[in-house]
């Protein structure tokens, strides 16, 4: 028996020997690991939360940057760094012979690009900061009716961070309003996808404002023309699945009515006869009557929401056909009619698809049910 226990008492032993054996292999590894990855203190860097890009008259590049500079005692500041330069590094480089600390870019938010610099073409830009393993791919993007380093630099946004704020209002407008969604990876998904092409939100300065005014339409990679505010709703429509959401619209010249659209959905469906794709568009749509104003008919007429579900089925068909009429107008595709031809036609050839695009037919059809109408009742 003494033998026995003596056996499994040095078991014991060994055992707990291999076990702090391996805690310790395990703890070296973590600290080893924690001194290889290298680390910054925040308060001795520059941390880069939003960019502009501009094109000066002499056709060279002007670069604003916006960082958050931390103090000792706790505060911080806004500061906003402009550079002239012939690429996006020169500028950046230009910037950093201003600051204390290196300028870092893992927290870059939102870039804007000014309008003319926009028409030329974005993709030496987004190239650079696809590049950037550092930058998240769900960084916002925007173009502005002007320069961007105006709008970085109004001083009523002086005191808070305004790529944060800029950043934010894109997100809930997309998520809540008539925004259609567009991030960094959507806007390179539409551009690298044949028979796409890419949208962003269009902002503009106001006096001390800044407002969401439409959205920029692209070929390619160039801003080839925009869509006002009136029209973005019903862009998003035509691109995306969404819940939740108001619009306004105007029945008649003193009839207006506003609805919460609580669930919409296109459906797209192709045919080709003899080589020639047609596409029939089915707006699926669920919403109901948020407010209903008319100096001329009274809220309590009965059969006024069947009336309105019907105006209002009719003025979505309207708005979406023109609206597609434009853009094959401009031959851009951003609702990606060629992509779905694409995955439906197994011999698509993307050169013929171009000549046919501006002449091919598109029908549009709404289907609307208007729910929990008591407010026009």
């Amino acid at each position: 028996m003494a033998c026995l226990y003596s056996g499994k008492k040095e078991k014991e032993d060994i055992g707990m020997k291999c076990f702090f054996l391996c805690n310790s292999i395990v703890l070296i590894f973590v600290l080893s690991g924690c001194q290889i990855v290298p680390t910054q203190n925040t308060n001795e860097i520059s941390i880069i939360q939003g960019v502009g890009f501009d094109l000066t008259s002499d056709e060279k590049l002007l670069g604003t940057i916006v960082y958050p500079e931390y103090k000792v005692d706790e505060t911080s500041t806004i500061e906003i760094l402009k550079a002239e330069g012939e690429t996006v590094q020169e500028t950046i480089d230009r910037s950093q012979n201003e600051v204390q600390y290196p300028l870092v870019s893992g927290q870059l938010r939102i870039a804007l690009f000014g309008q003319s610099l926009a028409e030329k073409g974005l993709f030496p830009f987004l190239d650079t900061i696809n590049r950037t393993p550092e930058i998240a791919s769900t960084i916002q993007l925007a173009i502005i009716e002007g320069e961007a380093s105006e709008l970085l630099s109004i001083k009523k946004y002086g005191k808070e961070n305004i790529a944060l704020y800029l950043s934010d209002m894109i997100i809930q407008n997309a998520k809540i309003g008539e925004l259609p969604t567009s991030d960094l990876s959507i806007f390179s998904y539409n551009y690298h996808n044949d028979g796409n092409d890419p949208y962003l939100p269009l902002l503009k300065k106001e006096k001390d404002k800044i407002k969401i005014n439409g959205v920029g339409l692209f070929k390619d990679d160039q801003l080839k023309t925009t869509l006002p505010i009136k029209d973005v709703f019903t862009l998003k429509m035509l691109v995306e699945r969404f819940k939740m959401g108001t619009h306004q619209y105007k029945i008649d010249e003193n009839e207006y009515v506003v609805i919460s659209n609580i669930k919409s959905t296109p459906h797209y469906k192709v045919k080709v006869i003899k080589g020639i794709p047609e596409f029939n568009i089915n707006i699926k749509m669920d919403a109901r009557v948020q407010e209903y104003r008319s100096i001329v008919r009274k809220a309590t007429d009965k059969k006024k929401v069947k009336e309105l579900q019907v105006q209002i089925k009719n003025k979505i068909e309207q708005d979406a056909t023109r609206i597609i009429k434009l853009l094959q107008e401009n031959e851009i595709d951003p609702i990606g009619l060629g992509s779905k031809y694409e995955a439906h036609y197994r011999d698509f050839d993307l050169k013929k698809w171009k000549e046919q695009y501006p002449d091919v037919k598109v029908k549009v059809s709404a289907d609307l049910e208007m729910i929990h109408s008591g407010v026009v009742e």
